[in-house]
């Protein structure tokens, strides 16, 4: 991901009023090209992430937040449970700021949406979330403000 790519993301995070998405916008460029892998999990082929993120392009800024939430773990339940509502939020978010209450494609995308949110907070999710605490080397003292 390019960070022209990057900033458009962004750019759609704050018009649709995303949660997180003027903490984002405050990091380095260069830090959330690192940070973003696309949707889908670490342990995915590229090329699986990039079909996936290509199928659900509609929720890549709640993605991008919700990457760089992980990235920032604090390896406790509580940040993990916090990350991955504010995805389901913002998700949702993007849903009615793409489509109007009237349209069916908004209530199609509130439940790819639920599903989506199921994948985050399973099992793999949490072990990416202690992963991603791992891989900072912090103390557990720093806890990202939401």
């Amino acid at each position: 991901m390019s960070v022209k790519e990057v900033a458009t993301l962004l750019a759609i995070a704050q018009e649709a009023g995303l949660e997180g998405a003027d903490w984002a916008a405050r990091k380095p460029l260069a830090e959330i090209v690192a940070a973003y892998n696309g949707i889908g999990a670490d342990w995915m082929p590229a090329e699986v992430r990039a079909k996936i993120t290509e199928w659900l392009a509609s929720f890549e800024p709640a993605a991008l937040i919700h990457d760089l939430r992980y990235m920032e773990s604090d390896g406790y339940l509580y940040g993990f449970n916090l990350a991955n509502d504010e995805f389901l939020r913002n998700c949702r978010r993007l849903a009615a700021h793409r489509y109007a209450w009237y349209n069916w494609r908004r209530y199609r995308a509130n439940a790819v949406a639920a599903i989506l949110y199921e994948c985050v907070r399973s099992e793999g999710g949490w072990r990416a979330w202690q992963d991603a605490h791992a891989a900072r080397g912090t103390n557990d003292a720093e806890i990202p403000q939401h």
